[in-house]
């Protein structure tokens, strides 16, 4: 494993992607990129504005299109939560260094509780829990690194995630 590899950050919405990218980065002195804050700077749309416009569909063919764009050395790439969705996409980061950010469905629903900005969270003919379980199992197969989220800090977090990601890059 390359040591100044890039690091993908996966998990379901409200994890913590956005967050703990932006101090991981600043950790190793990488840079940060957000594949959501690339969507919305091309299409020239926030998100509900894509979905509502576009559908879902047009947002992840954009969702592919950010990932395969995105610097394979030294980045950070916080994904949007529905990455994982696509085989295509599985598929590219299966050769990367892939970190899932393990959350508990009590957990997201306490973050996301309220917030306006998610059109799947939004979205009440959508049962999220059970997304969130489908969703869990390709998070489990896509990752190299799993570092649970629940009730700790952000250092704590990339601390895991610095010392896992030393091991894996050292082998």
């Amino acid at each position: 494993m390359d040591s100044d590899a890039s690091v993908f950050l996966i998990g379901f919405m409200g994890c913590g992607k956005s967050t703990v990218g932006k101090y991981l980065a600043d950790q190793l002195g990488y840079h940060y990129i957000d594949t959501d804050e690339v969507i919305v700077e091309r299409c020239h749309q926030s998100i509900p504005d894509i979905f509502n416009e576009s559908g879902e569909g047009y947002f992840r063919d954009q969702e592919t299109l950010a990932l395969c764009q995105v610097p394979l050395k030294q980045h950070v790439i916080a994904t949007g939560g529905g990455i994982i969705e696509r085989e295509q996409n599985r598929s590219y980061l299966s050769d990367q260094v892939v970190v899932y950010l393990k959350t508990e469905w009590e957990t997201i629903v306490s973050r996301l509780q309220g917030d306006q900005a998610r059109p799947i969270w939004q979205d009440s003919k959508r049962d999220k829990q059970h997304l969130y379980y489908q969703r869990e199992k390709l998070y489990q197969q896509t990752s190299q690194i799993v570092v649970t989220t629940d009730d700790k800090s952000i250092g704590a977090i990339v601390h895991e995630i610095i010392t896992k990601f030393e091991k894996i890059s050292i082998k």
